[in-house]
């Protein structure tokens, strides 16, 4: 019990001290306006953009290439049968 009434007497002693009042906000305002501005560069979503475009260009490319052989279930269902000879 002597760490907890030491920690008391030490926020007792804490609440009795005076409690400095000062402004910082005009010191941060200046410093604020007298920083530069950093000079965007838009090269990484312009690559970025080029490399999506290309990407979807070439899956674009690949799907009409390969509905031209995909075969349709419904026209499988409506072709005629081929006959089947028993004898």
């Amino acid at each position: 019990m002597d760490a907890l009434e030491g920690l008391a007497k030490l926020a007792r002693k804490a609440r009795e001290e005076p409690t400095p009042v000062f402004g910082v906000a005009e010191a941060v305002r200046l410093r604020i306006l007298s920083e530069s501005p950093q000079s965007v560069t838009l090269i990484p979503l312009g690559l970025f953009g080029g490399l999506s475009a290309l990407a979807a260009s070439v899956t674009l490319a690949l799907a009409v290439q390969f509905w031209q052989y995909m075969s349709s279930p419904v026209m499988e269902l409506v072709a005629p049968l081929p006959e089947i000879r028993l004898w």
